[in-house]
């Protein structure tokens, strides 16, 4: 174990050293993460593993790729531990996850010849190249197993927008979990176009040109697409699907509540002019818990279109504050340094790793999953999380070796997780009793490396969470 540990410290440190003398800027005063960058692509090898039903095109797909980010992950780290290299070109060695990934679209995903080599050169290079790409273009931004997370889960993204759209087109989505996919899938394929065209023509940063942009392509090509693949008015489905029954409608109104307390809570802390505590940022985590158990209890199918949609605004606000247009670029920004912490230097990146986080059992392509399995992101971030910033700011006097956290923490975050854990066991919602023990060692586990981390737990524990539950 110890020779592991010896092991693992001289490749992070060879990569560190790697990195830095290229000019690439690491996020400061944090290790490298690597174990958090092979997380998204075994969580997707696992979710199609545990797939006990007859394979879908999608989870196929995204099951195949995720084996091909695993090994991009390897061969990424092991060039990267090598001295006196340009991390920033393309190199052999990323051809490696290029060819075994096109063998498995071929053979296990029986595509075709020309489109397993295109999807697996696409895996291959993105991949590899495309996470140093990512970090330099957005220095101090990520660690590189945040780097490597973050554009790996793009990576999952492209392959099932590759895979289902034109599998739609051909066969319109009747069920309405499809019909929320394909609008997730096109709206946010919107957004990112977006942010690519204003990456590379700093013309459409203008205000003017930026929002007859966006009109323009929404009006003119998302919406037509829409129409054309789901053979209806998406917008009339959407307020049709929304409030087709009082639970819905009640849901809504619930969230509407949370959401206005939100915004207080934003406007209150400007007002202040000062700089939110960890425990104030801590609030939000709660009122996403109140968000999300409702949800996944009572109408699974109502979060998972509301959480694409949120990701959407995310985003797209996020465009709006960091190019800075008017009229709600400035009032983005105050709300930015309002609440900005040391993982945030550039970008507004921790309320969508939050977001995310939570979503990530949701966004899986699979039906299969338990209650436990879809609240691994709440357990975590919303509730253990929480709790160990809340009793460890307030009563943590017995700090864990070379980390501002606490003991104390640690325990309150093991202990609500638990109690929640028991909780929904005796309202009959986990009868699974393997699970149940499986999720108290997990819990106990993932609370202890949160303790020891410097990663964002946003994003790593969710992630960590979910492989363990599905392993």
């Amino acid at each position: 174990m110890e020779l592991l540990v010896a092991q693992y410290a001289l490749l992070e440190k060879n990569i560190l050293q790697t990195i830095k003398r290229n000019g690439i800027q690491h996020r400061p005063n944090t290790n490298s993460g690597l174990w958090l960058g092979a997380l998204v692509g075994l969580s997707a090898v696992i979710t199609i593993l545990r797939e006990e039903s007859s394979y879908s095109e999608i989870c196929l797909s995204v099951g195949t790729t995720g084996f091909g980010l695993v090994l991009c992950c390897l061969c990424l780290y092991a060039r990267l531990s090598m001295k006196q290299i340009i991390a920033k070109d393309f190199h052999a060695v990323y051809f490696v996850p290029a060819i075994i990934t096109s063998i498995l679209f071929l053979l296990a995903a029986n595509k075709g010849l020309l489109t397993s080599v295109t999807w697996g050169l696409t895996v291959g290079s993105l991949g590899t190249w495309g996470v140093l790409q990512l970090m330099s273009a957005f220095p101090c931004c990520f660690t590189m197993g945040e780097a490597t997370a973050v554009t790996h889960g793009f990576i999952l993204f492209l392959m099932s927008v590759v895979t289902n759209l034109p599998l739609r087109y051909h066969l319109p989505p009747i069920h309405d979990n499809d019909i929320s996919t394909v609008l997730l899938q096109v709206v946010i394929s919107y957004v990112v176009s977006i942010c690519f065209l204003c990456g590379y023509f700093p013309i459409l940063r203008n205000t003017t040109y930026f929002y007859l942009m966006i009109f323009s392509l929404l009006c003119f090509v998302i919406l037509p697409i829409l129409y054309i693949i789901l053979d209806q008015n998406p917008i009339e489905w959407i307020i049709s699907f929304s409030f087709s029954s009082y639970e819905r409608i009640a849901i809504f109104i619930y969230w509407a509540v949370c959401f206005l307390l939100s915004i207080f809570i934003i406007s209150h802390q400007i007002s202040l002019k000062s700089q939110a505590t960890s425990s104030t940022r801590k609030h939000f985590h709660v009122l996403a818990t109140f968000v999300y158990i409702p949800g996944m209890i009572y109408n699974l199918p109502l979060l998972y279109l509301a959480s694409g949609v949120m990701f959407v605004l995310l985003i797209a606000l996020e465009v709006i504050r960091f190019l800075k247009i008017p009229p709600f670029g400035e009032i983005l920004q105050q709300g930015f340094i309002a609440f900005v912490d040391e993982k945030d230097p550039l970008l507004s990146l921790t309320p969508i790793y939050l977001l995310c986080g939570l979503s990530l059992p949701l966004w899986m392509p699979t039906n299969n999953l338990t209650l436990m399995v879809l609240l691994s992101g709440v357990l975590t971030v919303g509730i253990g999380d929480t709790a160990a910033s809340f009793v460890g700011n307030r009563w943590g006097a017995h700090k864990w070796p070379n980390t501002e956290k606490t003991i104390e923490g640690t325990i309150a975050c093991i202990f609500c997780q638990v109690c929640i854990i028991f909780t929904l066991t005796c309202c009959g919602l986990m009868d699974n009793y393997r699970l149940l023990l499986r999720s108290i060692l997990s819990a106990v586990s993932i609370s202890l490396i949160e303790a020891r981390t410097n990663q964002v737990d946003n994003l790593a524990l969710p992630l960590l969470m979910y492989v363990c539950l599905m392993v």
